[in-house]
């Protein structure tokens, strides 16, 4: 069953989506900038009217041609950034405030307080206002807030970002433990929070979505550029010429393992997943064992630390290659040169579309 059902356009934002959220999973939402992901989280909260099509929430329509029901009926809460905690009040007071506004006894209110507050770790802090809270515990407040007025659906929106390393990763594990069984759509950015809080992914683009899938297979086996790049991979299209071989351009050829949960089929488009650190690069082609060798041009070089990111044009299409800065500087690499990008065929996975 969908808990959330989003078939809804926005005009003016050039958004048009078609989305059916499965109950009690968390969905991650990713794509580029300006893709739609904002927006169908304001859909969905009620923030943004559709110009067309509904959404409906629990098999309940909140939004469509004759309807639209305000945020404060729709069942469902939005974390942001911002966690907009009332700073007058208490931290015990902040996440009491959905229940006693939804009538419930001013003493069970702060014993479900407590409760949500112990959950994410925060029931010390319970007589503190929100100035004297670090960013990471204001997070985690603003999550039993949201818990404890039991929303059919948690809107999150990029709700770590601006978080430092270590306090994000302690906000990230109370989440993944607090929306574990419950229906929540995540927008992020981080392929971390996915592969540790979501159930599901989809991917939009330019206010479309364009992929969905259960995490797992499709970070395994991505389909669009946006979602191989946030899963740290290569992706190169073509067709299959045969079982575990994908032609990339005329007389270009990629040897790979066919997927065994998505074999290619030849003569169809096929996809070719092979990681950066895979790649080596050279000034000739290598001899030795057989492998993939792809003549590419430099098109720039990302220093990461201990290794650069050699970014690559082959055959009309983008690779990168992670390669140690003593390679840059042997083989001389700079943007223009031409090399040759080699893998192992045991380093790349073939797929059908």
């Amino acid at each position: 069953m969908s808990a959330v059902t989003v078939r809804a356009c926005v005009a003016e934002r050039g958004v048009d989506l078609a989305l059916d959220l499965p109950e009690g999973t968390v969905s991650a939402i990713v794509g580029p900038n300006g893709a739609g992901k904002t927006t169908l989280l304001h859909l969905i909260a009620g923030l943004a009217r559709p110009s067309a099509g509904t959404v409906a929430i629990g098999g309940r329509e909140v939004a469509g041609p004759t309807r639209f029901d305000p945020p404060h009926r729709r069942h469902a809460v939005l974390l942001t950034q911002d966690t907009a905690l009332f700073p007058h009040l208490d931290v015990l007071a902040n996440v009491a405030f959905g229940p006693r506004a939804a009538g419930v006894a001013p003493a069970k209110a702060r014993a479900r307080a407590l409760t949500e507050l112990d959950a994410v770790g925060c029931a010390a802090l319970a007589s503190r206002h929100p100035h004297a809270l670090s960013g990471g515990q204001a997070q985690r407040v603003a999550l039993a807030r949201a818990l404890a007025t039991d929303p059919a659906v948690v809107l999150l929106d990029e709700p770590l970002a601006g978080l430092d390393v270590a306090v994000a990763a302690e906000v990230r594990h109370s989440l993944g433990q607090r929306l574990r069984g419950r229906t929540a759509v995540l927008v992020t950015h981080e392929v971390l929070d996915i592969w540790t809080i979501a159930d599901r992914v989809a991917v939009l683009e330019a206010g479309r979505v364009v992929e969905t899938g259960s995490t797992s297979p499709l970070l395994a086996r991505p389909t669009t550029a946006f979602l191989a790049r946030l899963g740290g991979t290569n992706l190169l299209t073509g067709t299959a010429s045969g079982h575990d071989s994908l032609e990339l351009a005329p007389g270009v050829r990629l040897v790979g393992l066919a997927d065994p949960d998505q074999p290619p089929n030849p003569g169809e488009p096929a996809l070719a997943a092979v990681a950066p650190a895979a790649l080596s690069l050279h000034l000739a082609a290598p001899g030795g064992s057989p492998r993939n060798v792809l003549a590419a041009v430099v098109t720039s070089i990302e220093p990461r630390g201990e290794v650069a990111r050699v970014h690559l044009e082959t055959a009309g299409q983008l690779l990168a290659a992670d390669v140690t800065a003593q390679s840059v500087a042997e083989l001389d690499l700079r943007p223009g040169l031409t090399v040759q990008a080699v893998a192992k065929a045991t380093q790349v996975r073939v797929y059908g579309r």
